[in-house]
């Protein structure tokens, strides 16, 4: 979905009235509620500042580095010790992750969240993924979360619950249902031989 010029003008004329630092808020606020294609459009095509991270160009505290994956140190935790962990390669969302790369990744979130108990004293940890604006995401690359958490920490991760009747959950079960991947070995058969025997 494009941007109007209309929409963009107003845009504009609200960032214009702010200065520097309340500005930049604003302005990052907005590119949060905007889809990849939109953010594009409204300040042009910039590089991705996870993919400079993944190539060195930014400079970040790693936690888990290997040739497709990277785990750093947020620097705007939710607590401390949180952990951003994104492929090396771009990907707007995790949907876009190839699924050997993604299945690695939530061994590694795993296993850092084994050590933010062990080794920081957490009480709980959040493994947490936002695909798209919408779900909260405000990075422009696919990263998943793992926060650690303590007692009183008021880090707020949580949804108001509705119901479903039965007939809803069996319609939409039957829209998004994953039917299990059956893996088919081949066999190697090969032919038995007859063999001679010999009479004494």
């Amino acid at each position: 979905m494009a941007l109007t010029p209309e929409k963009i003008e107003e845009i504009k004329k609200e960032l214009m009235g702010l200065e520097g630092e309340e500005q930049q808020k604003k302005l990052q606020e907005v590119l949060a509620t905007l889809s990849p294609e939109e953010r594009e459009q409204l300040v042009g095509k910039q590089e991705c500042p996870f993919c400079s991270m993944a190539t060195g160009k930014i400079p970040v505290t790693k936690v888990y580095e290997d040739d497709k994956i990277l785990g750093i140190l947020d620097i705007n935790p939710a607590n401390a010790g949180h952990v951003l962990l994104f492929p090396k390669e771009h990907a707007n969302v995790l949907a876009e992750v190839p699924d050997k790369i993604v299945r690695e990744m939530f061994s590694i979130a795993n296993k850092l969240a084994i050590n933010q108990y062990e080794k920081l004293g957490a009480k709980g940890t959040n493994i947490v993924v936002a695909n798209g604006a919408i779900a909260g995401q405000t990075a422009p690359h696919a990263i998943i979360n793992i926060i650690p958490r303590f007692e009183g920490d008021k880090v707020a991760v949580g949804w108001e619950r509705k119901q479903a009747s039965e007939d809803e959950l069996k319609e939409i079960a039957g829209k998004i249902k994953v039917k299990k991947e059956v893996k088919v070995h081949e066999v190697k058969v090969t032919e038995a031989k007859e063999e001679e025997v010999a009479i004494p």
